[in-house]
Parts: structure tokens; C-alpha cells; sequence
């Protein structure tokens, strides 16, 4: 990168710092663009001494990496990523070298792949080297050739390796040859080595004999403990004592107190490792501790529901837990309660009160640190804060355009089921005069649906609609996660069952509760939402004037055979869990064979390179209602995959959404 880019980088950085916009009228309706376009300023990283940070800043739909002095706001370097690539990730190695990822996108497509490699650079934009991928010829470094091979794999880093000034640890995952084309579908056995990061020279290579694992490794670069999935997608914890011995269940080696868990976090010593899971499904998932000298195992975090996620001390030592029964709470761990951590971060809660706060990165002596507050009206705002003076410093807002006091809160509510289940969620609620009636609803359902839920963030669709003067609804029906085993297993095989009577359930509360016109009210979702819409418009012909579905799964029985979930390693196994193999079910379940029943308006909305759920779903939908005798309003982009990327087609997917619930439900 060169000086003038980064010069001009520079002048980006701080003019759109001092381009915050005024607070617009809370009753006005905010442009379009406001809520669709994507964050300007999106993460960064503080170096280990402290004295920089790098961050991933976004213009013209580009993705760049700025290295920042923390003393004068400087930019001291970067990496621009060229015409179709963003920068995806960033990693500190060292104080004066980053290792970051591309993905790149096409130039006839409407989205980013990430491409596998791995790239590093030093902080004066310096030394800028492709280090592993498939794109890493041979390459002449000085008077010396450092033999360099390209791998068709994915490539991430494990451990830094502080000791090791110029290595790292990194795993690969070879990609297999479908047909014409290489995927990542975790079908190969994955690789461990050491990378130097000067010359991507490979060394101290090691097979994993599990698929898909994730492997944990100390300081040192030695491996103990891995995760892994099996074919019917169960995660699993193996253990060996050397790299010369064999891998063997974590509760054969520690006893049955370890069965349900899997490793998460080992300190960087690598005498304690940290386990998540819960000993029954009844039980939220927690974090534990096990303590490889005194063989102790025990609880950390004292959490309600299951744990959304953790921070960590400077020994990578998990001190605070997160999780979401309705609102953020946060729990301090056994360990830490009278830490200088853990009063570090009450300090910050307590200052930022009514926001909440994540922090997201250290300096290795744990005095430097960023922090991230955010809220469901705030997109996020980062800070650094220096734990020896006490003070905060403002770097920048992930929207700079944003203004939340122009944003509507999400509000939390909980109801019974109609079978007494207990279900929670949110509801966002537009701005309303005196004289105005009870507003229209939008019934947002989240995709998903497992390892998923709603949490009251900032959500831009929540806020487009409610702008607009939508009320939003969106509940955590049965099968999200974030509660326990038991509540996200009812909703095994029940895609078209309980999960829909949840959603209509809470539907009917807004209604019953006096919060919404009871005759105005649409429900849209994409993928699993997609698909959640159109159902609930099937078993709840009445409630709905409109539904829409983006890029939504419409005929369930085609899961196990169409799209990359079933050539993915497990994925046929998580589809048998989650939907079951009654073919007659799966046909009940799919609207495809139920268009006679919908009286709603439908609108459809798809993308004609969607791999996760392929446009076979939304042409086949179309062409069941046409033959009872509806035509569903249609919106076909041709270079989309699963959802829209680009603003001009984002902007086209929310124009017509808009215009479509204008013209069944608006005023």
C-alpha cells in the first residue's frame, strides 16, 4: 500500500468522524438508505503493547484495514483491498505485524466468499505477503527462494506463539473437488502447523483424525484438547496427554463429570481448560472450569439462561458472562469476583449505563483495552480505555450516520403458549400522536431457526419498519437457542408445527394486549423466517394480510436433497435431527403443498445464486399458488446468493418489501 493511499485513507477516516449528522425529527420518515446501507466503521483491535489499534473501515462497499496510533489518532498504515475484495478479519501476531483475511467478491456477484488465505503485514504497511491459500505460488523473497505451495483449504490461526517471534499455529481444512469446483464442506481431514510469518513457510505438519475440528493449543503451541463433530452433527471433546499418544473421550481421560461438555478456552499455560455445555438439557449452558493438576471441575457463571458469551483476562481466563433472559445480564465468575478485572468492567457497565458493553480487545499487560457499548437503539460505539487513568476516549460509532435518539426501543415481553410454554421476545413500537389508532404489525420471525434467536440489539430491519410506522414483533419460538437443550430440542421436527403455533401465539398477544390493529398485520422473515411466514399465513389464514417470504424454504422434503447443507460433513445428519425422516410429515409441513389454504397477499423474494436454500423453492411456491388460482408478487435478483449484499440491491429488496406492506397494511 502506498503512501498516498494511505494518506487518503487518512482523510477518509477523519472526515467521516466529523460528518456525525445532527439529530434528525424523531417523526420524520428517515431515508431508506439510512437503514439499509452497511456500517462505515466495523471492528479494530488493539496491539499488544498497547500503542496501536487496527480496524476494518468500509467505503464504496469496499472493505480496508487502518493501523491507527492510540497517542495522536494517526493513520500509520494499512492495506487496501482492491477492486473486489474486502478485508474480513484482522489478528495481532506481534506489536508491529497483523495477519488478516480477504474474501473477494466476483464482478458479476452480489456477495463476498472468503477465499481461505491467510495475509500478513507490519504496521507500516510494510512487508504486505500472501502467507497460505490456494493462491500461494512460489515466491522470490531477497537473493533467497522460500518454497511456498499453494493449498486448495481454508486456513485460520490457532495460536500466536509469543515465544516464537516469527510462527504462528495454524489449522487448514482441505476443500474437496465437487464436480468443477472446490468447496470447504469439512469432508477432509484438517492439517496443524506452524506458519512463519514472514515467509508462509510450512513446518511441523500434523493430521487431526476428526472432521470439522477446532483445536486448542497454550502458548507454548501444544495440543491437548480438541472438539469435533460427528456425522449426525453431535460436538464431542477428545483428550490426549502427548502428541505421540492417541485421542480419547475427555470423560474416558477425566471421568463421566465431562461427558456433556466441550472444550471452549484453555489458559494460555495450559493447565486449566474452560468447558461449555450443561450436565441435563433442562439446565442453561454454562461455562466450567477444569483443573488439570487438581482434576476439580467447577461452575463458573451463575446464568438463568443459556450464556451468549464471555470475556477474557489478559491469561485468557474467562471473568465475565453474558446472557439474555429478556434484557443483558452479567455474571463474574467465581474465580474473579474481587479481580482487578472484574472492577474494571463493573466501572464501565456503571458508566455506560443503558448501554451494553463488550470488551473487545487487550493489550497483553491487560492496562490497555477497547471497548464496544451498543443498545438496540445504538448500532455500537467504541472506546479505548486506559485502565491506570480511568479514562475512556471515544474512536468511533459503527453507523456514523446513525443518531439513536432518532431509534425506537426493542421492549421485552414474555407469554404463555397455548400449551403454557413460556416464550420471550421483543417488540419494537413506532412513534405514535395522541390521535393516532392502534399502529400496524410486521411479525418479524428470525432465521435460523437452531443456533439462533433474537436479542435486543439494534436490528435495521426492526428500526426501517418502525420508522414507518410498523409495530415489529419478533419471539424466540421454540427451537431458537439461548434458553436450554430442552427448549431449542422442542423445536426438533416441529418446523411447521409448535415453532409456527409460538409464533401465532404471540401474535395474538400483541393483538389481546391491545398493542397493535388486529386487522392489519403481515409477517415477514427470510430463510427459515421465509419459510415461517408463509406457514403462518397457511395455519393462520385469518390473522394475516400479507406475507413475505425472502429467500425462503418452501418445500421441506428438497432440504435433504438441494442446496449445500447436504454435501456439507454433518449436514445430513443435522437435517434427519432437525426435521425427521416422515416424508409425509415433511410434506404437511411444506407450503409448497398448502398455497390452497393461504388467503394472504404473498410476496416472494429470491436470489438466483442462493446456495444455502436455491431458487428452486421460491419458483416452485410461485407456481403452486398460480395454480390455485393467486399470483404472488415477485422480486428475482439475478446475482444475489442468500440475502442481498450490495446497496443498489438491498435497496431494491426494501423499496418493493415497503412498498408491498404500504399498500396491505399501511395507512
Amino acid at each position: 500500500m502506498s503512501s498516498q493511499a494511505v494518506r487518503n485513507i487518512s482523510i477518509f477516516l477523519v472526515s467521516l468522524l466529523f460528518i456525525l449528522p445532527l439529530a434528525e425529527s424523531s417523526s420524520a420518515d428517515l431515508p431508506l438508505e439510512h437503514f439499509v446501507r452497511k456500517s462505515d466503521y466495523l471492528d479494530l483491535k488493539i496491539s499488544p503493547d498497547g500503542r496501536h489499534y487496527a480496524a476494518r473501515i468500509r467505503d464504496d462497499e469496499k472493505v480496508y484495514l487502518l493501523i491507527v496510533s492510540l497517542d495522536d489518532g494517526s493513520v500509520v498504515g494499512g492495506v487496501s483491498p482492491g477492486e473486489d475484495n474486502e478485508v474480513s478479519s484482522i489478528l495481532w501476531v506481534s506489536d508491529k505485524r497483523i495477519i488478516y483475511t480477504f474474501s473477494e467478491k466476483g464482478r458479476s456477484r452480489d456477495y463476498a466468499g472468503f477465499t481461505g488465505e491467510l495475509f500478513a503485514v507490519n504496521i507500516d504497511s510494510s512487508q504486505n505477503k500472501l502467507l497460505a491459500g490456494y493462491r500461494a505460488d512460489d515466491q522470490e523473497i531477497g537473493r533467497r527462494i522460500k518454497y511456498q505451495k499453494s493449498s486448495l483449504a481454508t486456513h485460520r490461526v490457532i495460536s500466536t506463539l509469543p515465544a516464537e517471534k516469527r510462527k504462528v499455529l495454524i489449522i487448514e481444512y482441505p476443500w474437496s473437488l465437487v464436480g468443477h469446483v472446490y468447496y470447504d464442506d469439512r469432508q477432509r481431514l484438517p492439517i496443524v502447523s506452524k506458519l512463519d510469518i514472514f515467509t508462509g513457510k510450512k513446518t511441523n505438519k500434523e493430521v487431526i483424525p476428526f472432521r470439522d475440528a477446532s483445536v486448542y493449543a497454550n502458548d507454548a503451541g501444544e495440543i491437548n484438547f480438541i472438539t469435533w463433530r460427528d456425522e449426525t452433527s453431535m460436538r464431542h471433546a477428545s483428550y490426549r496427554q502427548n502428541k505421540k499418544d492417541e485421542w480419547v473421550d475427555i470423560s474416558e481421560a477425566f471421568g463421566d463429570k465431562l461427558q456433556k461438555l466441550v472444550v471452549a478456552e484453555i489458559s494460555r499455560d495450559g493447565k486449566k481448560i474452560f468447558m461449555e455445555g450443561s450436565y441435563t438439557d433442562r439446565e442453561p449452558k454454562t461455562l466450567f472450569r477444569f483443573d488439570l493438576d487438581s482434576k476439580e471441575l467447577s461452575k463458573l457463571f451463575e446464568n438463568k439462561v443459556d450464556l451468549y458469551g464471555w470475556e477474557v483476562d489478559s491469561n485468557n481466563e474467562p471473568v465475565v458472562g453474558i446472557s439474555f433472559p429478556a434484557e443483558i445480564e452479567y455474571h463474574y465468575s467465581v474465580d474473579s469476583k474481587d479481580s482487578e478485572a472484574t472492577k474494571v468492567h463493573k466501572s464501565l457497565v456503571n458508566a455506560f449505563s443503558g448501554k451494553q458493553v463488550w470488551l473487545s480487545s487487550q493489550s497483553v499487560d491487560g492496562s490497555k483495552l477497547t471497548l464496544r457499548a451498543y443498545s438496540s437503539t445504538n448500532p455500537g460505539e467504541y472506546y479505548s480505555y486506559d485502565t491506570n487513568t480511568k479514562k475512556a476516549d471515544f474512536l468511533w460509532a459503527n453507523y456514523s450516520w446513525i443518531d439513536p435518539r432518532a431509534m425506537l426501543p426493542k421492549k421485552s415481553f414474555r407469554l404463555k403458549a397455548r400449551d403454557g410454554q413460556v416464550l420471550h421476545g421483543y417488540i419494537t413500537m413506532p412513534r405514535l400522536s395522541e390521535n393516532d389508532s392502534k399502529p400496524p404489525l410486521v411479525v418479524l420471525p428470525h432465521g435460523g431457526p437452531h443456533q439462533a434467536r433474537d436479542y435486543p440489539f439494534f436490528d435495521s430491519e426492526a428500526q426501517l419498519l418502525a420508522n414507518r410506522g410498523y409495530a415489529v414483533l419478533q419471539v424466540n419460538f421454540r427451537g431458537s437457542s439461548g434458553y436450554n437443550e430442552e427448549f431449542e430440542k422442542a423445536g426438533y421436527t416441529q418446523w411447521g408445527g409448535l415453532m409456527i403455533d409460538d409464533i401465532i401465539d404471540s401474535t395474538v398477544w400483541a393483538v389481546d394486549e391491545g398493542l397493535v390493529a388486529e386487522d392489519r398485520i403481515c409477517i415477514y422473515g427470510a430463510s427459515y423466517g421465509g419459510y415461517a411466514a408463509l406457514m403462518s399465513a397457511v395455519k393462520a389464514p385469518d390473522l394475516f394480510k400479507c406475507t413475505i417470504g425472502y429467500v425462503g424454504v418452501y418445500d421441506l422434503e428438497a432440504m435433504s436433497e438441494k442446496g449445500d447443507i447436504p454435501r456439507n460433513f454433518g449436514g445430513l445428519g443435522y437435517l434427519k435431527k432437525v426435521l425427521g425422516n416422515d416424508i409425509e410429515a415433511l410434506r404437511q409441513y411444506s407450503p409448497i403443498n398448502l398455497a390452497d389454504k393461504i388467503k394472504a397477499k404473498v410476496l416472494l423474494i429470491h436470489g438466483d445464486e442462493d446456495v444455502r436454500v436455491p431458487s428452486y423453492h421460491a419458483k416452485k411456491m410461485r407456481a403452486e399458488l398460480r395454480k390455485v388460482g393467486k399470483e404472488a408478487e415477485w422480486l428475482y435478483l439475478g446475482n444475489v446468493a442468500h440475502g442481498a449484499v450490495s446497496l443498489e440491491n438491498r435497496m431494491k429488496v426494501y423499496t418493493k418489501l415497503l412498498s408491498f406492506l404500504d399498500s396491505n397494511i399501511g395507512h
